[in-house]
């Protein structure tokens, strides 16, 4: 038997008791597995199996790699993110990007952690926008994905002060070599400054005045998106957001 702490990533029915469990774990990764009964068993799983709430799980592993989740129980239930319905999308949003970012069955402590925090802080009420743009940075970083902001892709050299971000070059391209600026994202001095910090690690990211703090966030959805292949369906509710 082996156990971990988990979220909940997607769930589907399976006849007319059992659940397919998508499941984010710390020590082993993303998992899929049966939950057999998990529909009728209070004891076992008692409503557990919902996003935003931070599990332990037990699962088996039989021949051929089929799991089987046999019970859970909650570590932390992020209550604030059930009952806000644009917390709740933002949450949906987060959780998508780790199913989408990571391969099935490849640990990634990190990740596990940076989900903790980001939904602590969401759950916080802590600047939404802001606290999705970090978890975008970081996750993107942690994934193997991470555009690159600091030199040209085209000449090398150190940006300063603000470019233009190419999607498909995979990074920001400095005012001299870019020839078309209507087809770049302009990134300003602002959003240098905040994402420096976050590559040193510092604790004043979330404290940087983004004057469009979603237009980032678009843009590295879109970026997340061409470098995974994969669409990021929950994103589609930005659009109906307003910058916090």
């Amino acid at each position: 038997m082996k156990v971990s702490e988990a979220f909940l990533l997607h769930k589907i029915e399976y006849g007319e008791a059992d659940y397919i469990l998508s499941l984010f774990t710390k020590d082993f990764g993303k998992i899929s597995g049966l939950a057999k009964h998990a529909k009728r068993s209070r004891k076992r799983f008692g409503g557990r199996l919902e996003p935003f709430v931070h599990l332990r799980v037990r699962f088996r592993e039989k021949p051929g790699g089929i799991k089987f989740i046999e019970d859970s129980e909650t570590i932390q239930v992020f209550s604030t993110i059930m009952q806000d319905v644009d917390l709740f999308m933002y949450g949906s949003f987060i959780l998508e990007n780790v199913g989408i970012l990571l391969p099935e069955e490849d640990p990634n402590e990190k990740m596990f952690n940076l989900l903790v925090e980001t939904l602590s802080a969401l759950d916080s009420k802590k600047s939404p926008s802001s606290v999705i743009l970090k978890f975008q940075l970081s996750a993107l970083s942690l994934s193997g994905y991470e555009p690159n902001f600091d030199a040209c892709v085209e000449c090398k050299n150190l940006i300063e002060q603000e470019g233009f971000f190419s999607i498909q070059r995979g990074g920001i391209v400095c005012n001299e070599c870019e020839n078309n600026k209507s087809n770049g994202f302009r990134i300003s001095n602002d959003f240098l400054l905040a994402q420096r910090d976050w590559m040193k690690r510092q604790q004043n990211f979330l404290n940087h005045e983004l004057k469009d703090p979603l237009e980032y966030i678009k843009l590295l959805v879109k970026f997340t998106q061409y470098r995974t292949g994969k669409e990021i369906k929950s994103s589609k509710f930005l659009e109906e957001l307003r910058n916090d």
